[in-house]
């Protein structure tokens, strides 16, 4: 499918020609032109005393062609109506199958006990859902080979492979559709489905109503539009393409304005007729059918994405902390406030801080809206010592407040950058590392701290709670196993998650780094590693 814009004015389509039907056209319209031409300038004075005047002809004439305008514009009407139905239907597929998908993720038990069983269910359902939506397409695409793609099939058996290949292209797509139900079933006799069956036959539902939509989609690519209608249509065109440089040359006295008015008649007629024969099969490899290819691709897109770790597991939210409601979708800090107020009520110290530090906030951004408006500053409301820290402050980008830890944070996973920083190095977010290349790692991510100095210190001291935590649980020798001096970087965003909980009920006073210092690097390396920083390129953490 052609993708254009319009242009400033409009026009730009005209300089297109990939998938015009206009060319095609004029191919009769311009030969029709050059008829007149010739019937005019060498033949007319003989055809009026063959055939007479031709009085009267231009009320029939004129019936004619509006019946046949009418037949045409009839006929587009019906290609666009069978057009935008096949539109809407795909992507009611598309939508209905990626829905079912994200609901027999979401009704998978969260037992850690089962984690493999579950994963094994998301991987094979993943590949079941791919073959389904490319069959799916098979069966009305018109295409010269099979280029639709699909996630993996390197774990179906070969034999199973064989046998989707030697069923018919309607088959397939019924016999994947059947495996998904039985999947499906069979899994929900093991109990591994964590919702009431009423609900989880609402992925049937949806995966019933794709394959519906299926044979509706059918119905267009094998039911073409009536051959009478069609083959009398044609008739009328070709007709109307021989007599009209006959009444022109006629009815015209000018040759060239007769040329002129057939032509544009006649590329009229053919280009909407080619548009309806262009559009009513939308299904195929021309420059004007549906993106089938990019239709696959796409779908398989959304289904990976959805079987990600980070796209299923459900984040941190502390309601304590949500005190600000915003109508906006708005990052800025105001909206992404401290979790440090998560054990505390609305009437405790913590809280109150809380709202000094809005108020002050507030006043930074009144002050600096009249900076942006050419206003003088008015500061008169500011006791003196903030007075001076907000003038300190103004030109300043605000960064993102901290988002520490939660009552739910063992299951907050790490950001795109660090999982493509460890990526990069070939490791994996739960592979443990030794303790200089994670630091290594960790300070190659924090190029905007101002004292890269202090990471080696909160990470050893991470590695030390470690130690403690699983000697005091019986876990030594698990410890030991994988190397005394190594630690992943889950297990890393963990601890220092526990190290800034300790800081918040007062503990940690001994540690290397002060506690207002350690504070704010926790905050910054927990953004850093979570993916909640959301100017990476404007923080500066300040010492104290």
């Amino acid at each position: 499918m052609i993708k254009y814009g319009h242009g400033t004015w409009g026009m730009q389509v005209l300089c297109r020609l990939q998938g015009s039907v206009v060319p095609k056209a004029l191919v009769w319209s311009v030969p029709c032109a050059l008829m007149t031409t010739l019937l005019h300038v060498f033949l007319r004075d003989a055809m009026t005393e063959t055939i007479g005047t031709g009085g009267g002809i231009e009320t029939i004439w004129a019936g004619y062609t509006f019946i046949l305008g009418f037949l045409i514009v009839f006929r587009s009407n019906q290609a666009y109506s069978r057009f935008w139905e096949s539109v809407t239907l795909t992507h009611k597929i598309r939508g209905q199958w990626t829905n079912a998908y994200s609901n027999l993720l979401a009704f998978c038990s969260t037992d850690q006990a089962r984690e493999e069983e579950v994963s094994h269910f998301r991987e094979y359902l993943l590949r079941l859902m791919s073959l389904l939506h490319c069959y799916a397409l098979h069966q009305v695409c018109e295409m010269s080979d099979d280029r639709l793609e699909v996630i993996d099939l390197s774990g179906l058996s070969p034999d199973t492979v064989d046998f989707l290949h030697s069923c018919t292209s309607s088959d397939r797509a019924e016999t994947v559709m059947l495996w998904i139900e039985r999947l499906v079933v069979e899994n929900d006799q093991k109990k591994l489905f964590a919702v009431a069956p009423p609900v989880l036959s609402r992925a049937f539902q949806e995966l019933s109503a794709g394959m519906v939509n299926i044979a509706e989609l059918k119905k267009i690519v094998e039911v073409p539009f009536p051959f009478p209608y069609s083959q009398y249509l044609s008739f009328m065109l070709v007709l109307q393409w021989l007599v009209s440089p006959l009444v022109a040359c006629q009815l015209i006295s000018e040759w060239w304005w007769a040329a002129s008015t057939v032509w544009l008649m006649s590329t009229s007629y053919w280009t909407l007729f080619y548009i309806a024969q262009e559009i009513d099969q939308p299904f195929g490899e021309d420059s004007n059918d549906l993106p089938v290819v990019e239709l696959q691709h796409e779908f398989n897109k959304n289904l990976l994405h959805l079987s990600s770790s980070q796209s299923y597991a459900l984040p941190d939210f502390v309601s304590a902390i949500a005190v600000k409601r915003t109508t906006c979708m708005s990052m800025a800090r105001l909206t992404l406030q401290s979790s440090k107020l998560q054990a505390t009520s609305s009437s405790g110290p913590l809280c109150k801080a809380l709202e000094d530090q809005l108020q002050r906030e507030e006043q930074v951004e009144e002050v600096l809206e009249q900076e942006r408006e050419g206003r003088r500053p008015n500061m008169r409301n500011m006791p003196e010592a903030e007075e001076e820290d907000c003038a300190k402050t103004i030109g300043q980008e605000p960064p993102a407040l901290p988002v520490l830890a939660t009552h739910n944070s063992r299951n907050t996973l790490l950001g795109p950058c660090a999982i493509e920083a460890a990526a990069q190095r070939g490791i994996q977010p739960e592979q443990p590392i030794e303790l200089e290349i994670l630091q290594s790692l960790v300070m190659e991510l924090a190029v905007d701290y101002s004292e890269p100095e202090d990471i080696p210190a909160l990470i050893d001291e991470a590695h030390q709670q470690r130690q403690t935590l699983a000697a005091a649980s019986m876990e030594t020798v698990a410890a030991h196993r994988v190397g005394g001096n190594a630690m992943s970087l889950i297990e890393l965003v963990q601890h220092f998650q526990d190290l800034a909980l300790e800081l918040e009920t007062g503990g940690g006073e001994e540690r290397p780094l002060a506690r207002e210092k350690k504070d704010l690097a926790l905050a910054y390396l927990l953004q850093l590693l979570t993916g909640t920083l959301k100017r990476p390129h404007s923080v500066r953490i300040n010492t104290i």
